[in-house]
């Protein structure tokens, strides 16, 4: 693994485990560090010819609370903004968890000329309503739940629940690392049937 990875991920603490046990399993000599300090690891060109397995981004500037704040009139539960100052969302494989793109809090439009994480605030003004739940709730990601469906990772109170569109809950964790490892298990079930399936 490069020194770079190594220096990316050396700062998370334990609750990153599960991701942290992907990058050692997955790191291949494609893998690196982009110029806007985001980790791609494990490319798959099977996918797509620039599609990376997991794109790790860079914690958020804490300012940009207040920015998310006066964009949205939302404000993002503690919990979420202690995972935000960590890492500022992720995809790995067809799990993400939502973060606030640099270009948006630094120029204030979304450049697509490179891969961002999808955008919290678009999240819960839009994509929420998608969701047949109470909107109180906060949207912080999704992952594929089968080939037709998927479902969306929400905070209610001090616990994130996983939620398909007709309301049903499918999921309930009271620690982020909890979370995350039971997901990101079935994140990499769902990719390794995937591609023995091509």
């Amino acid at each position: 693994m490069t020194q770079e990875i190594d220096n990316f991920l050396n700062i998370l603490t334990p609750n990153w485990t599960p991701i942290k046990e992907q990058t050692t399993k997955y790191f291949d000599t494609e893998s690196k560090i982009r110029d806007d300090g985001a980790a791609q690891i494990f490319r798959r060109p099977w996918v797509a010819p620039q599609n990376f397995g997991l794109l790790l981004f860079p914690p958020v500037d804490l300012e940009w609370f207040d920015k998310f704040n006066e964009k949205t009139n939302l404000t993002i539960p503690k919990m979420y903004q202690d995972i935000l100052s960590e890492m500022n969302g992720c995809f790995v494989y067809d799990f993400s968890l939502f973060g606030l793109p640099k270009t948006m809090y630094t120029t204030g439009l979304l450049s697509r000329t490179v891969l961002q994480q999808y955008d919290l605030g678009t999240a819960n003004t839009t994509w929420i309503h998608n969701y047949d739940i109470d909107t109180s709730l906060f949207h912080i990601g999704g992952r594929a739940y089968s080939y037709e469906e998927n479902v969306g990772y929400f905070i209610d109170n001090n616990k994130i629940v996983s939620i398909k569109e007709n309301g049903e809950i499918v999921g309930s964790w009271t620690t982020f690392a909890d979370f995350l490892k039971e997901e990101i298990n079935i994140a990499e079930q769902m990719m390794l049937k995937e591609k023995e399936e091509l």
